[in-house]
């Protein structure tokens, strides 16, 4: 299997690195600095699970170069620049490649297939702390790693080739899961995910404050829940220990850990506010279901209706 990781940050430059750390066939996307950065040394992988991961003579590109075709790409960029990989994936896919978005957004997908017609197009999820700590190095910072995949319904695709995924990520140290509900399982991503950047965004804090009593660990609770109720209205059955699975991942992180989204606020990068906050209360409004913590973050971050997220679809057709 050859595989293609689309985006060389926290979360493709960890999937990458393990896989490649473990002899599978792997080539990178990556760009600028960190593009250069490591055609000359190779990449770091700074692993919570397998200590330092050296990669040298790794094959990397930006999305402009010819590289050939693969039979996995892993794209693992954030929902903001999900168009502009397009025309790459278009390139480096052969009839049979299978497509895995890693991204934090609840249709991307969906959202591909319409722009992808004639490419097997899955989903997924992570859970995995990482990001780039220099050029060409990543820092992992929590000791979970799973990557969740599988086929929404009504797309056909070879399962002994998922198989094959799955035991390529367990050989590699992680922990691959075939998903059988991969909307549902989205969704509980997406959810931790999102109450986690919102809330640590809104209150500047990092995961030691949401580990104890506070103002952090309630807005975090008080969040999930609204969660809660945007999942029925969406027809999603989460389990009846939602809210103290998330507290369990919580609790798994280092107490400096940040979301990647509350990193790019606060140093005035693009952020992932659009598909983690705005798009929740986009959600609420439209089945009039009331998130007013959620809405009180979105508006803190310049909240306007009908974001980005949802004209997205309209601009990959």
């Amino acid at each position: 299997m050859k595989y293609l990781i689309i985006g060389t940050g926290g979360t493709g430059g960890c999937i990458g690195g393990y896989l490649a750390s473990s002899g599978k066939d792997v080539a990178f996307i990556a760009r600028g600095n960190h593009l250069k950065a490591i055609k000359e040394n190779g990449l770091i992988v700074h692993s919570t699970l397998k200590g330092e991961i050296n990669l040298e003579n790794v094959k990397v590109f930006d999305g402009d170069q010819e590289f050939g075709k693969f039979d996995v790409i892993f794209l693992c960029v954030k929902g903001y620049s999900l168009n502009e990989t397009i025309s790459t994936i278009k390139k480096a896919s052969h009839a049979k490649t299978i497509i895995i978005p890693i991204l934090n957004a609840l249709n991307a997908g969906e959202q591909l297939s319409e722009a992808l017609p004639g490419i097997t197009v899955l989903d997924g999820c992570i859970y995995v702390g990482g990001y780039i700590s220099a050029p060409g190095e990543i820092t992992q910072t929590i000791k979970i790693f799973r990557v969740v995949f599988g086929a929404r319904e009504n797309t056909k695709v070879d399962i002994d080739v998922l198989y094959k995924v799955q035991l390529d990520l367990e050989e590699s140290g992680i922990d691959g899961i075939i998903s059988d509900n991969i909307r549902c399982d989205i969704f509980k991503k997406i959810s931790f995910t999102s109450a986690y950047a919102a809330t640590g965004a809104y209150y500047d804090a990092a995961a030691g404050e949401f580990q104890k009593d506070g103002e952090c660990r309630k807005m975090f609770i008080l969040l999930l829940k609204e969660l809660q109720k945007v999942a029925i209205a969406l027809n999603i059955k989460l389990d009846t220990d939602f809210i103290d699975e998330n507290l369990v991942i919580l609790s798994g992180f280092s107490s400096d850990t940040t979301a990647s989204m509350q990193k790019d606020i606060k140093t005035g990068k693009s952020s992932e506010k659009d598909e983690l906050i705005f798009n929740i209360v986009n959600i609420a409004e439209k089945y009039g279901i009331g998130v007013p913590n959620y809405k009180k973050i979105a508006n803190h971050f310049g909240y306007i209706k009908s974001s980005r997220m949802f004209i997205q679809r309209k601009e990959l057709m």
